[in-house]
């Protein structure tokens, strides 16, 4: 693995107790070149300062969306450790994204190490314990200048970072008010499982819209039947039922596999003591049968929904009891607070 030679200049650190959900630009940043005409495929990469990079106005993924990216965080602890959470599962999902849009997969041991070697080199950038977090974002691009629509050869994975804040202000009101639109987020038999650039693109209208009402973010149905919860524009979804069973629809071609997602349901079962059900979630179930709906999500972490409004009809969720206890357990363990029976954090030294 390369070096940048030389010292770049610093970047100023932020005000922490003033951090929002936005970038700052960092020290370094981690990129490797892919190339599917050679073997193997992706060199080593190399830590060069966080700067402009220099593309040609041709590359693939300009023209055609030919672009995944992913997000993680690490966590300062009260004793000053950093943690990393769940490198491996953010891996796994840059595989499939990449693959789905016709990319080849970046090696696993080589996003994680990389992952690690982003966060060391950028820990005066690590918040201290409660003022946040630090907020990776991996990318995958096809950066080969093409005109014509087709699979690319050439292909970059960059890593950054950034201190974040909250995803929502504090100080609004409990949890989130949500619109709920009878259509799909993407489209049925598309890219909804991989996280995908372009998945996002056309939900940013969307939501604009509604967020101008008042409205915190949209929840879509599904695109088959527009009946059974499917997402919200960055986030999964759970309803706590009034007999306290836990419901969050199943993966599938229209649903994200969030790392957060994935942890809620694993905390839930293992710590917790619920019982979680993967299944198809009918908005009408949602609306008699709701006791508590939140989301989650990398950016939301676990954040409770206060209201949805379906077919000019509010109903409000004012219960979080079970949301807190699952975030009480998730953010103890990326703080490194309380036992991590599941292994998921990585200490960056």
């Amino acid at each position: 693995m390369s070096t940048a030679t030389g010292s770049p200049p610093q970047k100023t650190l932020p005000n922490w107790d003033q951090l929002t959900f936005s970038l700052t630009e960092t020290d370094v940043m981690f990129r490797s070149c892919g190339d599917k005409r050679r073997d193997p495929v992706w060199d080593r990469g190399e830590y060069v300062p966080f700067t402009d990079v220099r593309i040609s106005p041709a590359a693939a993924f300009f023209s055609y969306g030919l672009g995944v990216f992913e997000g993680l965080k690490a966590q300062r602890t009260a004793d000053g450790r950093v943690l990393l959470f769940r490198p491996e599962e953010n891996a796994k999902r840059l595989q499939r994204s990449a693959e789905r849009l016709s990319m080849p997969p970046f090696p696993s041991d080589l996003f994680v190490e990389a992952c690690v070697e982003v966060v060391r080199r950028n820990l005066r950038f690590v918040p201290p314990a409660g003022k946040g977090s630090f907020y990776l974002r991996p990318i995958q691009h096809a950066i080969e200048p093409k005109l014509g629509l087709g699979p690319s050869n050439l292909f970059w994975v960059i890593i950054f970072g950034s201190p974040v804040g909250a995803y929502f202000t504090a100080g609004a009101p409990r949890g989130v008010r949500l619109q709920v639109l009878e259509q799909g987020r993407v489209a049925p038999g598309g890219t909804g499982y991989a996280k995908a650039m372009g998945n996002y693109a056309g939900g940013i209208y969307v939501a604009s819209k509604w967020k101008e009402r008042g409205f915190d973010d949209v929840l879509y149905l599904d695109a088959r039947h527009e009946r059974f919860v499917t997402e919200t524009s960055g986030s999964n979804v759970f309803l706590v039922r009034k007999d306290g069973v836990l419901v969050t629809p199943p993966l599938d071609d229209q649903i994200l596999p969030g790392v957060t997602r994935d942890s809620t349901i694993q905390a839930a079962r293992k710590v917790l003591g619920i019982q979680v059900d993967e299944r198809p979630l009918p908005v009408e179930e949602v609306l008699s049968e709701g006791e508590e709906l939140f989301c989650t999500g990398t950016a939301w972490t676990l954040q409770s929904v206060r209201e949805i409004v379906y077919r000019e009809r509010a109903h409000a969720f004012p219960a979080e009891s079970t949301r807190k206890a699952l975030l009480d357990v998730i953010r103890g363990i990326q703080t490194g607070t309380r036992e991590d029976p599941f292994r998921w954090t990585r200490e960056v030294r």
